[in-house]
């Protein structure tokens, strides 16, 4: 394991030296592999990689290779402002959006704008924010959608609206029923959300065993079958 780590810093030095010597695609492909390792090592909890995976993040902006075509794809907008986010970038997110905006493909520009703003709120902590940007809004694309109303019911519950919290996990509920287009194996683990969040949400801060007892029950879970798990397991954890 020390081996590899250090193979990865000799081989992003050696990129980031020489990478104008590098064919594009080749470049990329280099960057990519690097980029997983980072993943592999942030998967295992490590800390030091998140920055790393931001900056290797940059480097490829910066450089053109996210671009088609003189476009952004949502995707990597996302990717870039989650890494940000993950390290504390707020500020260097906030310019982010309004810089690189205008290279989002027209059709998505304001979805991606708005959720991704409002993910930065969410990690300042500015709930009115976010509940401003995403209570009204319904994304034609459904993985936004499923984030927004995620985003949205942890906001309602850090905030302790326990009503509009409700109500929109019932009205979430409704959304994944009539939406038979969303995968079975993506639906599942917000359906998992929705039930262990009700459970949290009814859970007197100090109720010992209740919070053991639903600790237990999202422990026995199988891994990715409920989403947003790593919140869940962080408001349990402030309710001992």
């Amino acid at each position: 394991e020390p081996d590899q780590t250090e193979h990865y810093y000799s081989l992003k030095k050696l990129i980031s030296n020489e990478i104008e010597k590098f064919p594009r695609s080749e470049a990329e492909f280099i960057y990519q592999a690097a980029m997983n390792y980072c993943v592999l090592n942030i998967n295992k909890g490590s800390s030091e990689f998140l920055e790393e995976y931001f900056n290797l993040s940059v480097i490829l902006l910066e450089n053109g290779m996210l671009f088609n075509n003189n476009e952004l794809s949502p995707w990597h907008f996302r990717n870039i402002v989650v890494a940000a986010l993950r390290v504390g970038k707020y500020t260097w997110t906030e310019n982010f959006i309004k810089e690189y905006s205008k290279y989002l493909p027209e059709s998505m520009r304001d979805n991606a704008v708005s959720f991704n703003t409002a993910q930065l709120y969410f990690s300042q902590k500015k709930w009115d924010k976010v509940i401003e940007l995403l209570r009204e809004v319904e994304y034609e694309d459904f993985t936004y959608n499923l984030n927004s109303k995620t985003m949205l019911l942890s906001t309602y519950y850090e905030i302790d609206e326990i009503e509009p919290l409700f109500s929109l996990l019932d009205s979430f509920r409704t959304y994944l029923n009539r939406h038979k287009n969303i995968p079975a194996a993506r639906r599942t683990p917000y359906m998992n959300l929705i039930r262990f969040t009700k459970k949290l949400a009814r859970i007197i801060p100090g109720e010992k065993a209740a919070v053991e007892k639903l600790r237990k029950e999202l422990d026995e879970m199988p891994t990715g079958s409920v989403a947003n798990s790593k919140w869940l397991n962080e408001k349990l954890a402030e309710l001992e």
